[in-house]
């Protein structure tokens, strides 16, 4: 298996509605974590798609009059995928459930759980969520019978005959594994919530239903050699982020991309991912050669990050209430680039966050136009008035290291550069990496942007100018040059952003990207004596319409 290469999958959304800026923001994290990935020179494979197996989505075109489910399929899988294309996402594959590459996959996945003897026709009777999808105990309900997740919809009392998946066989092997890899479940504060599940699968002996009677469930795949079930959306659902790299069809690619290294997901379907997934694969190992590794052991997801729920203005974004926020129309407000950043920077992942027009407008005004516009401006003029509209020629090396108790030249932004690439990189946390270029390194780096603004106060260039035109050119070049820095670091989030700024800086970012991220944070490369094209304001001030 090569090592550098990285495989990040979101959830595959349900098509019973449009996508909202919840869905956005999960999408918006995996696309910036493989823009990162890809700049550190690995194999990327950033994989979305639509679940399109589910009673849900059968619901949902019925009640807006069309009888047609395969063109209601195609029409709502289309307008997903035109979305993420329009806000410009750069995922590798659309996977959808109804796609022959999928069937084929769970199929044999199926079998190899069959055969491993954790498949199990039983009759049932208990409660289920037709929100949730998901069969619910009563410990799971609301002090008024109901799903807390959906506290509208009744709970439906089910009887009938199923397969079952014996998930109580891996409780140990669960528990063995979430303890041999403390950072499978992230954040850390979820791993108790998935131990705590697996203590009530132990207790109430719960195996999961996986299929359901095909005259009850019209969607799906059909069990093989079982014609009167259907598999169950969760069995079903959570095997694209296999079938999409081949699982079943393409061996070679299969092997090549996975175990995936990130799962990113709401918090409401984390005990799926993290217990019944896992414990799925355990299973079909057993009998499939393809997720064993050569020790024999299963191939599993290597992390899994649930991020919170999204409200806005205080109140949770719905269908029913008609508030969901269309991230397109949002981006129309301040531009596809201000709104990523507003929504990586403003919620702490992990966390519910709040979507909030107001916010929204004081991130692009302050954060964007004042503080990262401001200094990219005012440090391009100033450049261009005192070096004849050129980079500063002086002495690379010592530019960097005059710092002031405000500003820790080189030393800071190349410090800040690690600590970055670790935030992108090792803990998934594009929020930590935006906090960390804006502020530095929880205040013991002062190489941030505010930082950066407060050198240009510090040692007052326009007034330097009059009296040490060396000195002046020598804190200029240090500023142009992190300028250079800052547009790499905020390339995963504001690719269009970054762009503008090597064009400000006088650089081709083609040019600029083909280097490739190690190579490229190096002091000292912004070529001296280089034409500044004008400055040109990237983030012009806006108000918020009056409502």
């Amino acid at each position: 298996m090569s090592t550098n290469r990285f495989y990040i999958t979101t959830p595959i959304y349900y098509v019973n509605d449009v996508p909202h800026v919840g869905h956005a923001y999960t999408t918006i994290i995996a696309d910036t974590l493989a823009r990162y990935h890809r700049l550190r020179g690995e194999d990327v494979l950033f994989v979305t798609g639509t679940d399109e197996n589910s009673q849900k989505n059968l619901q949902a075109m019925e009640k807006a009059g069309e009888t047609d489910l395969e063109m209601y399929l195609d029409r709502m899988a289309g307008a997903w995928e035109a979305t993420w294309d329009g806000m410009g996402l750069t995922f590798d594959d659309f996977i959808r459930t109804t796609e022959q590459r999928h069937i084929v996959g769970v199929e044999r996945f199926w079998n190899a759980v069959l055969q491993s003897g954790d498949l199990e026709k039983r009759t049932y009777e208990g409660l289920y969520c037709v929100g949730c999808e998901g069969f619910k105990i009563a410990s799971d309900l609301n002090e008024e019978g109901r799903c807390p997740l959906h506290p509208n919809k009744d709970i439906d009392t089910v009887q009938e005959e199923n397969w079952f998946f014996k998930l109580t066989n891996y409780i140990e092997p669960l528990r063995k594994y979430i303890q041999d890899h403390p950072d499978f479940i992230q954040p850390a504060s979820r791993k108790n919530e998935i131990l705590g599940y697996i203590d009530v699968v132990e207790k109430e002996k719960l195996d999961v239903s996986v299929s359901r009677e095909t005259k009850k469930l019209s969607v799906g795949i059909p069990v093989p050699n079982d014609p009167d079930q259907r598999i169950y959306v969760w069995f079903d659902a959570l095997l694209n982020y296999m079938t999409a790299v081949g699982y079943g069809m393409d061996e070679m690619l299969f092997q090549k991309f996975w175990p995936v290294d990130l799962h990113l997901v709401g918090k409401d379907i984390i005990k799926f991912h993290c217990a019944l997934w896992p414990a799925m694969i355990m299973s079909a190992a057993k009998h499939d050669p393809s997720l064993r590794f050569e020790d024999g052991s299963a191939k599993l997801p290597r992390h899994v990050f649930a991020h919170g729920f999204f409200t806005k203005e205080g109140q949770k974004i719905s269908k029913s209430l008609g508030n969901a926020v269309s991230p397109s129309q949002a981006a129309q407000e301040v531009g596809m680039d201000a709104l990523r950043y507003y929504l990586l920077r403003e919620v702490t992942l992990g966390e519910d966050g709040d979507f909030s027009s107001e916010r929204l407008m004081d991130r692009y005004n302050n954060d964007l136009g004042n503080t990262l516009g401001n200094l990219l401006q005012r440090t391009v003029a100033m450049s261009r008035k005192y070096f004849d509209g050129k980079v500063p020629e002086c002495d690379a090396v010592l530019a960097g290291t005059e710092t002031t108790d405000n500003w820790l030249g080189s030393k800071g932004v190349e410090d800040l550069s690690e600590g970055i690439a670790n935030a992108y990189g090792i803990n998934f946390r594009p929020d930590l990496a935006l906090a960390a270029i804006w502020s530095g390194m929880g205040g013991a780096n002062n190489a941030g942007l505010f930082h950066a603004n407060k050198y240009i106060e510090d040692t007052q260039p326009f007034k330097l100018a009059k009296t040490d035109l060396a000195a002046t050119g020598r804190v200029l070049y240090a500023l142009l040059e992190s300028l250079r820095w800052y547009a790499w670091f905020l390339t995963p989030v504001m690719p269009k952003t970054a762009e503008k700024m090597f064009t400000a800086l006088g650089l081709d970012p083609d040019e600029e990207y083909a280097k490739g991220w190690g190579k490229a944070l190096t002091w000292g490369q912004l070529p001296q004596g280089s034409t500044l094209p004008e400055p040109v304001p990237m983030f012009p001030r806006r108000e918020k319409e009056s409502e």
